[in-house]
């Protein structure tokens, strides 16, 4: 290769290395090529975000108890706690509770019941009567067939409630029951729950008023369970006519 062609390549080869850094750095400064770093957010990933803070503001609406400090200061978060012995949960509370989850379907929660299907509680002479043992019974055993309370004729079926509730929690139902809606009856306890339970246990079928009536009629809400004769004793708060019939077994 002569020395004159050598020196017209050189030219040619210089020229085009200029040329392609142009070209590169043009290519670098284009608008339409992205950077590293400064991309656009993938469409998918905006969605998960969005989702996130759906399903936290859902959450927090469903189990945040309306933000109430009854609910989340339900004991103090400084200074020393309190060492002494704890107060025990109102019966009456916990019967209000489970009477809603249940009972309340059939004698509603104004406690008067539906006419012609289920008697009332306000007022009844079952619920309110000394005759606690009975009313005992017909709530664990369940009852079924026409019966009269306050005078009013019912017919339909309750079913047993012995396997489903303890003696403490039957007995705060029943608690609640001789106290609400203008009753005004002293509370049933646990253990005259457990003595019912006990004298009953190899009964398998629901009451009939027949039945339940011919059941000598005791207070075993008193302590010990006293053999307290009280089938012909008025109920406290009965109206004279309620009191002068028979009590009739209520169904829930």
């Amino acid at each position: 290769m002569s020395s004159h062609e050598e020196h017209s390549e050189t030219p040619e080869m210089e020229d085009a290395a200029p040329q392609s850094r142009g070209e590169g750095d043009a290519a670098i400064n284009d608008p339409a090529v992205p950077i590293v770093g400064d991309g656009a957010v993938p469409r998918w990933l905006i969605g998960v975000i969005f989702f996130g803070l759906f399903w936290s503001g859902a959450y927090l609406f469903s189990y945040s108890g309306g933000f109430s400090a009854d609910v989340f200061d339900y004991l103090p978060k400084f200074g020393p706690l309190s060492s002494g012995p704890q107060s025990a949960p109102d019966p009456k509370v916990i019967g209000k509770a489970l009477f809603s989850q249940n009972c309340v379907t059939c004698h509603q929660a104004t406690g008067l019941g539906l006419p012609g299907q289920y008697p009332p509680i306000a007022g009844s002479e079952i619920v309110l009567g000394d005759a606690t043992n009975r009313y005992i019974a017909i709530v664990l055993k369940g009852l079924q067939g026409p019966i009269t309370v306050k005078g009013e004729s019912f017919n339909n079926s309750m079913q047993a409630w012995e396997g489903q509730y303890t003696d403490a929690q039957l007995a705060a139902i029943l608690t609640y029951e001789r106290s609400d809606w203008g009753n005004n009856a002293p509370p049933i306890p646990p253990e005259a729950i457990k003595q019912v339970r006990e004298e009953l246990k190899d009964r398998k079928e629901q009451w009939t008023y027949a039945e339940i009536m011919k059941m000598p009629g005791k207070d075993v809400a008193k302590a010990g369970g006293s053999a307290q004769q009280a089938a012909n004793k008025p109920a406290p708060g009965a109206s004279p006519a309620a009191s002068a019939s028979p009590a009739a077994p209520q169904q829930k």
